[in-house]
């Protein structure tokens, strides 16, 4: 385990993943991990029941960290305290106290292939949000649905991963 954090009830969803020492703006506070997977190799597993569609992390174009418990227990909120930098490295957005829940955008790594998802019979992914912050959007959805200004705000500041800079800049 980290020494930055614990594993605790969270207010947001289940369990999530609390400071449990200060964390300064910019620090990394970890690299999320799991089994690289393709875009076919998540459907065949969601597709079997052997993963939820929630679980991946999209990392590539049609590349996914099917992602170990503890980089899946890190929450979502829309107005979040740490961004995904480069592949899978979990980076504070701002300073987080001790106690404080870390939490980052899921909208900020997701750009799945439609196509290729409905081909195999599926829908792209969404969740109805309930993050409970002021500017919580109602729903977590694939980054192009995001409100321009908030794409420009997070790709000016570079707080989302590589393949999303590449695509949206």
């Amino acid at each position: 385990m980290n020494d930055l954090f614990e594993i605790k009830k969270s207010k947001i969803a289940g369990n999530g993943i609390f400071a449990s020492k200060e964390i300064k703006k910019g620090q990394t506070i970890y690299f999320l991990s799991g089994e690289l997977c393709s875009l076919d190799e998540i459907i065949k597993k969601v597709n079997n029941g052997v993963e939820e569609p929630s679980d991946p992390l999209e990392v590539e174009n049609e590349e996914y960290l099917d992602l170990d418990e503890t980089s899946r227990t890190f929450n979502h909120l829309c107005n979040p305290n740490a961004f995904i930098r480069g592949r899978n490295e979990l980076v504070a957005l701002k300073n987080i106290t001790i106690g404080e829940e870390i939490t980052f955008d899921y909208s900020t790594t997701m750009n799945d292939n439609e196509e290729k998802i409905k081909a195999a019979g599926r829908t792209l992914w969404t969740c109805k949000c309930n993050c409970g912050a002021k500017n919580c959007r109602g729903i977590i959805n694939q980054f192009k649905t995001l409100s321009k200004k908030r794409q420009e705000f997070y790709i000016k500041n570079m707080y989302v991963p590589d393949f999303i800079l590449r695509k949206f800049k």
